[in-house]
């Protein structure tokens, strides 16, 4: 072989190799960002989180501080209420039907010479 061809494909693998750990590098810096990126979003998404169960646990509270207390009747006592009878429902009203207007017909292609036309063998 030709030193010129020896000292050529050298240099091709020398290169690929340099290209190679440049790619690694660059996908390792990639994924380093996307981590990142990916962490703060769960961060903002904890934050959320704790505020929605904050508002929950506010609003739950609230009104159980502000029901009465029952006070507790004997079984003795209790009177039996009366069943009520429900109310019969109305019959549902019809709808009028509403006038439907006449649908032109929509003409189809004419075969043939148009009438008048000149074009006659």
């Amino acid at each position: 072989m030709n030193s010129d061809r020896v000292d050529e494909i050298a240099a091709l693998r020398e290169q690929k190799k340099l290209d190679r750990q440049a790619e690694i590098e660059a996908r390792e810096a990639k994924e380093a960002e996307e981590a990142k990126s990916h962490a703060a979003n769960m961060e903002r998404i904890a934050k959320k989180m704790a505020r929605i169960e904050a508002e929950k646990n506010a609003i739950v509270q609230e009104p159980a501080a502000e029901e009465p207390a029952v006070e507790e009747v004997p079984a003795e006592e209790v009177p039996a209420e009366e069943p009520v009878a429900a109310k019969p429902k109305p019959a549902p009203k019809k709808k009028k039907a509403a006038a439907k207007k006449p649908v032109a017909k929509a003409k189809g292609k004419t075969r043939g010479r148009p009438k008048g036309s000149k074009n006659k063998k």
